[in-house]
């Protein structure tokens, strides 16, 4: 409700009933204007009236039928014939026929059913008459076309080829659709297969590495020359018999193609071993050294075994923030 309806209301609750106050309050909350409201209070109606006449105004009558509602002193009921007669598609003059305040509303009702079914059985006729003539115009005009195709077959062989033409042309996009997609595919499965077969010359190197070590029978095996690797050694050798010590070896080979040229402390070294990284990943634990990452930096990267892209996006945001860290 608006500032403006309710300091009317205010207005209102001084010179009207309590009903009448509610009835126009309602107006207000179903969203009638002030102007409206204003000329329904002004006409001094029964609160039984001016609800039957807010009622009348929400189904949208004219300001016509709202001054007629309002000039003549029609009871609740009476009020209720008009508004219904007007629901139901009755002219203002087709209401006005029986709406008289000497008439009781039962006798208005009657007229008013009366009335509704004669400008049914009007519209009915009319809508009949149109039906006919719009299926008679209809009939000739399939009539005049059934000749005409008759009398023209060239025009339909020129219809067909169009026709034809046209799905022909439909198919070929598809065609050319279904080509497009394959080529990406295409794509996408020679990609795999790059990474695939350079996996497989990953694993290759290894093998070949652990036949050579094999070979070497009981020669201690050296993955660093850095002295601070001489305990990795002595246990790669006692392991190297076993199972466990092939897929220990295959690590350190992993990290030792990796991350040769860069000094890793021990823990930081066992922890990249074990986490089994792809060559992938190592190139970014290599980066990440690169970078000047500490060892805590890169635990954080290579924990719970992320994706290289992620490594990549973790590195980047460490590096970020330890920019702002320095500029701070």
């Amino acid at each position: 409700m608006t500032i403006e309806e309710q300091r009317y209301l205010e207005e209102c609750k001084k010179v009207l009933k309590q009903e009448q106050t509610q009835i126009v309050k309602m107006a207000f909350d179903y969203g009638l204007q002030i102007p409206e409201v204003r000329r329904l209070v002004q006409s001094n109606q029964s609160a039984e009236c001016m609800k039957e006449i807010v009622f009348a105004m929400m189904e949208g009558i004219s300001g016509e039928v709202l001054d007629f509602l309002c000039e003549n002193a029609f009871n609740p009921y009476q009020i209720k014939e008009i508004r219904e007669g007007i629901a139901h598609g009755l002219s203002f003059e087709q209401v006005r026929s029986y709406a008289v305040q000497e008439m009781s509303a039962n006798k208005m009702k009657k007229m008013r059913t009366q009335l509704e079914e004669t400008v049914k059985e009007k519209n009915e006729a009319r809508d009949d008459g149109s039906v006919k003539e719009y299926m008679k115009n209809l009939m000739q005009i399939m009539e005049d076309s059934i000749r005409q195709f008759k009398e023209s077959n060239e025009r339909f062989d020129v219809l067909s080829s169009l026709v034809k033409e046209h799905v022909v042309e439909e198919k070929n996009q598809e065609i050319q659709d279904l080509y497009e997609n394959l080529k990406h595919k295409d794509k996408s499965i020679q990609e795999l297969q790059r990474k695939i077969e350079e996996r497989d010359r990953t694993i290759a190197d290894l093998e070949k590495a652990l036949a050579d070590q094999k070979a070497e029978e009981q020669k201690p095996v050296v993955v660093s020359a850095r002295p601070e690797d001489k305990k990795d050694e002595i246990l790669l050798e006692a392991a190297v018999g076993t199972e466990q010590g092939k897929q220990t070896l295959k690590k350190r080979m992993f990290g030792w193609f990796a991350l040769r040229d860069h000094k890793i402390p021990k823990d930081v070294l066992e922890k990249i071993m074990e986490a089994d990284l792809s060559t992938e990943q190592l190139e970014e634990v290599r980066k990440c050294m690169e970078s000047g990452l500490n060892d805590q930096e890169i635990s954080r990267v290579i924990a719970n075994n992320p994706s290289p892209e992620r490594m990549q996006k973790l590195r980047e945001i460490l590096l970020l923030i330890r920019s702002r860290r320095e500029g701070a």
